[in-house]
């Protein structure tokens, strides 16, 4: 906007750039610090060989110990902007009561983290995207593979596991049953031994049929058919009542934060928070909060600028603790 287009002798009326909180996407991650003698944060899977055995009179307990699985290496990256306007500029937006669209430059960070985390979802299905800078941004595991992949490894056995549900089936109470099956059978520690994860959030885009879907089915007092056909046996009991949370996060973009369509029917079932070794281990490690520095003004020519900065990392050690479903309906 130029100076001119704001200092006139007519009143105006100005969209401020309203968007929807989208900071429910944190709760994916566990957060962590990490000190600035180091720039990237290892974080490590420990397995420990599970199961004692039966000893006999007079000999040997059976020997066995932990064993280090995967591990991931989250980078920091350091982000940061600048705005600048000349006074005559703000003090005009200041008139208007808009000044503060110049000066919340610590918004922009957060909306950059934030995006870097749903784009995280997004494309986690690749080793990698280019983000709105032009970086390259890994998406791979401990195993080398991609987020979200149907032959990730396991360090100490030659079994393999999916976190892409077979078929992409459209949400619904029977992919449900599908999606926790995933949870019970398929999630094992890295000796291929089964490990118990409870699923505990439901992750759809802010898509309306897809909000509703949910809705319907976690708080119907009976079970109903997901595009709203009642349930004839209306004293059948909901048993997804209270069981799930529900997360709408804006994964469904590109890395311009600009809508694919493409993905807003994607869903996902995880197992997020509590203990780092039964949920998600998806991490964002934090060297330095959002900051806004001091404002810097050139008096010669009148240019105020607006600086603010974060130092971070992101990443995941495996797959385990989140399955993806790429409906497209």
């Amino acid at each position: 906007m130029t100076a001119p287009a704001v200092q006139d002798l007519v009143d105006k009326s100005f969209t401020t750039g309203l968007k929807k909180d989208s900071g429910a996407v944190r709760k994916v991650f566990h957060p962590e610090t990490e000190s600035w003698k180091h720039n990237k944060s290892r974080i490590q899977e420990i397995d420990r060989e599970r199961l004692a055995e039966r000893k006999l009179e007079q000999q040997a307990s059976a020997q066995r110990g932990m064993g280090q699985g995967y591990y991931k290496e989250i980078a920091r990256s350091t982000i940061s902007i600048t705005r600048k306007t000349s006074g005559e500029m703000y003090k005009a937006l200041e008139a208007h009561k808009l000044a503060e669209n110049v000066t919340a430059v610590a918004e922009d960070i957060v909306d950059k983290i934030e995006l870097d985390m749903r784009n995280f979802l997004g494309f986690g299905s690749s080793a990698s995207y280019t983000d709105n800078g032009g970086y390259t941004i890994d998406t791979t595991v401990g195993d080398g593979l991609s987020l979200f992949n149907t032959t990730h490894t396991l360090k100490f056995s030659a079994t393999t596991y999916s976190n892409i549900l077979s078929g992409n089936p459209t949400f619904s109470e029977d992919a449900m049953d599908e999606a926790e099956d995933y949870f019970s059978y398929n999630v094992m520690d890295n000796y291929g031994k089964r490990l118990t994860m409870k699923p505990n959030t439901i992750i759809t885009a802010d898509k309306a049929i897809m909000r509703n879907r949910v809705a319907r089915l976690l708080k119907s007092i009976a079970p109903e058919s997901i595009e709203g056909t009642a349930n004839s046996n209306s004293g059948v009991v909901n048993t997804y009542k209270d069981k799930f949370q529900h997360l709408v996060i804006e994964f469904d973009v590109d890395a311009l934060d600009v809508t694919d369509s493409t993905k807003s029917f994607y869903w996902f079932l995880a197992t997020l928070g509590g203990s780092p070794r039964k949920s998600f281990q998806a991490y964002y490690v934090k060297w330095e909060s959002p900051m806004v520095a001091p404002a810097e003004i050139n008096q010669d020519t009148w240019v105020l600028s607006y600086t603010a900065r974060s130092a971070y990392g992101i990443g995941a050690v495996s797959g385990k603790g989140i399955l993806i479903v790429k409906a497209t309906s």
